[in-house]
């Protein structure tokens, strides 16, 4: 039996997730946002797919002409507080996005069609796949909150005004309380209580997908830091739906609780290397630390919290399994390749080549000084273990590490840009395309702002720089080509059509393999289980779950049910 002790309650954890009390919910300040809580609470409006493909469960029309999408709501639905959801709620959080850099923005601006219609214009001329997958807007910021922020854009009188709006914006938050006093959640799922341990939830007997579920309650559990609290409630058959069972853990779990769905993740997971440390800011160094450590120990650490995940073979900076897809045939092979396992070798010749020597078991350089890092990471135990690992093989090399791990704090610790290295997972955004990975933040590949005084971003990248004309040269040599990378991310996100998308995902991973901005060292994969017994999931073969958190998703949605 499940942990439902009224057979109408479902109870689940969400991944990687804080407390509902540490947590806020203004999208655009990325220090403790509910990444993970929240897609429980607001409906999402399009979904990527493993293939590159996109759906929406929600829009009534999503079509795209040229440089024109038109988005056509439903007419039914509202956020939890009854006010109707309309196409302005779409059209406010687009023109927020859009104001904070109108001149680097692809969009030329959104116009009001009707009540539920809004058409999006883009400068120039978008692939269908790339718009819709950039369509997604619509609860995240509802217009009774956020409209006030788009009326002082719209009367800013130049670009110092509108740093000042934006400014207001990345330091707001609306916390849990009060997204929940104000009604501000729009899934089938209310909330009617929470506190640090548990949120507990009730269907909507008004809400369009209402009738298709008879589960009436939902608790949801946060993911502490450990993971070990989840982990013991699934052994002990206290949840009804579970992350997927590692087989190697099968004989722990119950046999009630069955894998309904693994899914070839869209998130990585990486180190970022800091730039602004002097001995991070060689190339040869870096290259000395992807060859010395080794990356299928630091996976198996991983893996024995009960994480789906294989080691990285390739720096491409995205995920391996759509690198066919939007590189071409052949095009990863002539990258670098470099080691795998770890090979101590090569990594001392990348060392000494950049005048480096070993001096007491340290590293030091041509200036005498020795090489010393500060790592962060997340405290939870599938971030802190395998980076501990990563943190020894370093030292073990003779590059002196010191390993800090950060609870609640960790975004806020991290955009404080004091670290040498940081874990961080490897996905801007949840779908399986280039500018997922490519985003401009740290959650991308973090170049920084480029219409900036400096010369770099805060992690020391600079915005203008060289790469060899060749692809998988070791070096510049005479022939380098001049690219800017985060004009290339931006160009990116408005490619107009396929080959161009092939084009710039080229040049951008080229760079990546090049400099290794970050280390790749982890490809995901995910997936959930339930409480076969008592409720019914999904069939994979009659719905598409290839698709971000397959398993909330099926929850809001309506289609898990009692048996």
């Amino acid at each position: 039996m499940g942990s439902s002790t009224d057979s109408s309650r479902f109870v689940t954890a969400f991944e990687g997730g804080r407390p509902a009390t540490q947590v806020h919910f203004n999208p655009w300040n990325p220090a403790n946002y509910a990444q993970t809580y929240s897609i429980y609470w607001l409906q999402r409006t399009i979904s990527a797919h493993g293939d590159g493909s996109v759906s929406s469960d929600f829009f009534e029309e999503l079509s795209v002409d040229g440089n024109e999408v038109t988005v056509e709501f439903p007419t039914d639905w509202s956020y939890w507080n009854g006010d109707d959801i309309t196409a302005e709620d779409y059209f406010v959080a687009a023109e927020i996005d859009r104001y904070q850099d109108p001149e680097g923005s692809p969009i030329e601006g959104h116009e009001l069609v009707d009540e539920y219609t809004v058409r999006r214009i883009y400068k120039d001329e978008i692939s269908p796949t790339v718009a819709k997958l950039n369509a997604g807007y619509g609860m995240e910021a509802p217009k009774s909150v956020f409209g006030e922020y788009l009326e002082r854009y719209q009367d800013a009188s130049g670009e110092s005004a509108r740093e000042d709006v934006t400014n207001d914006l990345l330091q707001m938050t609306i916390s849990t309380e009060e997204f929940v006093d104000q009604g501000l959640g729009s899934t089938l799922f209310k909330i009617e209580d929470f506190n640090s341990s548990e949120t507990l939830a009730v269907k909507q007997d008004d809400h369009p997908w209402a009738d298709r579920t008879d589960i009436e309650e939902i608790r949801v559990l946060p993911n502490v830091e450990s993971g070990t609290q989840v982990e013991q409630l699934e052994k002990s058959n206290d949840l009804d739906m579970t992350q997927y069972i590692a087989e190697s853990q099968r004989s722990e779990y119950p046999d009630n609780l069955q894998n309904i769905y693994e899914l070839s993740h869209y998130n990585c997971q990486k180190y970022m290397l800091n730039w602004n440390n002097k001995h991070l800011a060689n190339r040869s160094v870096r290259r000395a630390i992807i060859s010395a450590i080794d990356i299928p120990s630091i996976v198996d650490a991983a893996t024995q919290t009960g994480m789906l995940a294989t080691p990285t073979q390739v720096q491409t900076g995205i995920r391996e399994t759509i690198e066919e897809m939007y590189l071409g045939e052949g095009f990863t092979d002539q990258l670098i390749q470099y080691p795998v396992e770890a090979d101590e070798e090569t990594a001392r010749g990348h060392m000494e080549d950049a005048g480096y020597s070993l001096e007491d078991e340290t590293w030091v350089g041509p200036d005498g000084d020795s090489i010393s890092f500060d790592i962060i990471t997340q405290s939870a135990v599938a971030q802190s273990q395998p980076t501990k690992v990563f943190s020894d093989q370093l030292n073990g090399f003779g590059m002196d590490t010191e390993m800090e791990a950060i609870g609640q704090d960790y975004y806020s610790k991290l955009q404080e840009w004091e670290f040498d290295i940081a874990w961080i997972w490897h996905v801007a955004l949840p779908f399986w395309h280039p500018s997922a990975y490519f985003s401009n933040n740290f959650y991308g590949i973090l170049a920084g702002d480029q219409g900036s005084s400096n010369d770099t971003g805060p992690t020391g990248v600079p915005f203008s720089t060289e790469i060899p004309e060749e692809v998988g040269a070791r070096e510049v040599g005479s022939n380098g080509v001049e690219i800017n990378p985060a004009q290339l991310m931006t160009d990116l996100n408005g490619a107009s059509s396929e080959e161009e998308t092939i084009e710039l995902t080229q040049q951008l991973v080229q760079w990546f393999n090049f400099e290794l901005p970050s280390i790749v060292h982890m490809q995901e994969n995910r997936g959930f289980g339930g409480d076969v017994e008592n409720f019914s999931f999904p069939d994979p073969d009659e719905t598409r779950l290839d698709r971000p958190n397959p398993g909330p998703w099926a929850l809001t949605s309506g289609l898990i049910s009692r048996n």
